[in-house]
């Protein structure tokens, strides 16, 4: 299957919005390091409990450690369908990283956008998807009524934030389905950073789902500008908590509440959760969306839990 891409213009968002609150904090310390692929599922393991300690509510972590490995793709359930991009990331330690200081580091070529971009001149970000279905007992977190997903990300300083740009998520139903302006028994709550207002880098919850995709069908915007995405060089933690049963979705940066989204995300309850989207890229789909230069983003220290971690 071909990857799934978007580009769109962009939108004011459609729900209702929290205050816009100031969200510069870091995190506090780097974690115990451990040396552990990054698995810890159905109940963390004393690994998982030494890099996670703060968290001990994870169900499942996922480091960078050994990506790309055969090890690697079982502890994330990684699958290739979907992916693109490989060539744009790699791993990176960094002792200032949460969990077990390794980061994915992706790449984003001068005036990159999404790969159905015909006039870039560089290609940029990546893309994968993984399966619950994959891990053993995954099935437990795939049927939930809740899922909360969290992560480290961080922006070097000066960071060039273009127009716009995706980050990783929740998805439900058959890859393919959840995004992109391909409907069906899918969705999605990835993230994006959007310029608005004279500001480059607010926050957002980017939506899609069977029932609401927006009048161009690519995606609904939940909150542009209700928190911003610090390009400080500091590791930063973002969580989203997906309820499918009331379609609520609720939004922590840095364990502080920046959004709440009641029912956003109804007509979901019968679809379960699949996975993770990791999906980062510039757009949009023409040049320029892109960065003036060659750009960078880090990410760390994945986890899911059924209910809310920090």
């Amino acid at each position: 299957m071909s990857p799934t891409v978007e580009g769109r213009p962009g939108r004011s968002g459609r729900h209702g919005r929290r205050p816009k609150a100031p969200v510069a904090l870091a995190i506090a310390g780097a974690l115990t390091a451990a040396a552990a692929v990054g698995l810890a599922l159905a109940g963390p393991s004393a690994t998982a409990a030494a890099v996670r300690s703060p968290h001990a509510s994870a169900a499942w972590t996922g480091q960078f450690t050994g990506y790309g490995s055969s090890n690697w793709k079982s502890a994330w359930g990684w699958t290739s369908t979907g992916s693109f991009g490989e060539g744009d990331v790699k791993e990176v330690t960094d002792p200032s990283a949460p969990g077990d200081h390794s980061a994915l580091e992706v790449t984003y070529g001068a005036g990159s956008s999404a790969p159905s971009c015909t006039d870039c001149p560089n290609p940029g970000g990546a893309q994968f998807y993984t399966r619950l279905a994959s891990l053993g007992g995954g099935s437990a977190l795939a049927s939930s009524a809740t899922l909360d997903l969290r992560y480290a990300v961080r922006f070097p300083t000066h960071h060039d934030f273009g127009k716009a740009g995706k980050l990783p998520g929740l998805y439900g139903g058959q890859i393919g389905e959840e995004s992109g302006g391909n409907h069906g028994d899918g969705w999605s709550t990835r993230y994006m950073w959007r310029g608005a207002n004279g500001v480059p880098n607010n926050g957002e919850v980017y939506l899609y789902t069977p029932t609401d995709s927006g009048p161009t069908g690519y995606g609904v915007d939940l909150g542009v500008g209700d928190w911003t995405w610090p390009a400080d060089g500091k590791w930063h933690t973002v969580e989203q908590l997906v309820n499918r049963t009331t379609g609520d979705v609720t939004v922590w940066f840095d364990a502080r509440q920046v959004a709440s989204f009641t029912g956003a995300a109804s007509g979901i309850g019968s679809i379960p959760f699949s996975g993770v989207l990791f999906s980062t890229f510039y757009g949009g789909h023409d040049t320029t969306w892109g960065p003036k230069a060659t750009s960078h983003t880090y990410f760390s220290d994945f986890s899911l839990s059924r209910s809310v971690q920090h």
